[in-house]
């Protein structure tokens, strides 16, 4: 079996949303979904709980039985899919980042209870989304149509050019379209010949996929991102984690933290190697 689409489940209500996005993933992939719940997230756990209680009503117990009562429920949605639960000891960004290694897909909830609050707040996403070895997915705003588009941020750089794989891929398996979004901080019609010669590679790769493109001006990366899968009710927004021009410093700086706490659908974020 091809490597699963993990989820980094917490018990939170977001996480619960994220789960079912990581579902689809994985159903539209036909592989494993992996529900890890990394220990030392205070889940559902009286205040004061000590870590080390290993007793059968102790915290490593209630995180277990959480794990397999949530996996019950996704196999009970999703008869066709295996799912697999694990509880690995760590902290969630160092915990989710390890699982990266061997998934195609990483998905996380954009709130969380315990060790998981403040997520956005924090470095946790940052932490797992600027070194994960596959993409993330950060599940966050209303539930859009099956058939919503996608939106992609393109810049012309190596990282653009990866996530732009997994967007057309993404696309090919939903049967949606793309929408393409270059960002120009200064007046411009036109996208560079990098963009362009990114966009014709990956449409004969993807033929069946439809897209277009459109030129984002005068605002802030982020803005343009969320504002374009706004008016094209979109169902995710895809990015690298790396930009120049209107997306560099995607990861480090303020754009990044932008699109996981403003958008109003998921955002994934893609390595420089696509996986």
């Amino acid at each position: 079996m091809s490597k699963p689409v993990v989820i980094g489940f917490d018990g939170s209500a977001a996480a619960d949303a994220a789960v079912q996005h990581a579902a689809r993933e994985a159903a539209q992939r036909d592989t494993e979904l992996r529900l890890v719940h990394a220990f030392g997230w205070a889940v559902l756990l009286p205040p004061m709980t000590p870590p080390y209680d290993d007793s059968e009503h102790g915290p490593r117990a209630a995180a277990l039985d959480l794990l397999d009562r949530t996996a019950h429920g996704v196999r009970g949605d999703w008869p066709q899919l295996t799912v697999t639960t694990r509880l690995i000891d760590g902290s969630p960004g160092a915990v989710l980042v390890d699982a990266s290694r061997d998934a195609q897909l990483v998905a996380v909830g954009h709130r969380g209870i315990g060790g998981f609050a403040g997520l956005l707040a924090g470095s946790t996403a940052m932490q797992i989304a600027g070194h994960a070895t596959c993409p993330v997915t950060v599940v966050r705003g209303t539930t859009r149509p099956e058939n919503a588009p996608i939106v992609l941020g393109m810049d012309g750089s190596t990282h653009a050019f990866a996530a732009a794989e997994v967007a057309f891929a993404t696309a090919q398996r939903q049967g949606v379209e793309l929408v393409l979004i270059y960002h120009d901080p200064t007046p411009s019609q036109t996208q560079p010949d990098a963009v362009t010669a990114q966009v014709e590679q990956l449409a004969q790769r993807f033929s069946d996929v439809k897209y277009r493109r459109d030129v984002a001006q005068g605002t802030t990366a982020a803005t343009a991102l969320i504002d374009a899968a706004d008016r094209w009710n979109a169902g995710m927004i895809i990015v690298g984690s790396r930009g120049r021009g209107g997306f560099r410093g995607l990861i480090t700086g303020s754009t990044s933290r932008a699109l996981i706490e403003h958008a109003n659908c998921p955002v994934t974020i893609a390595p420089a190697v696509a996986q």
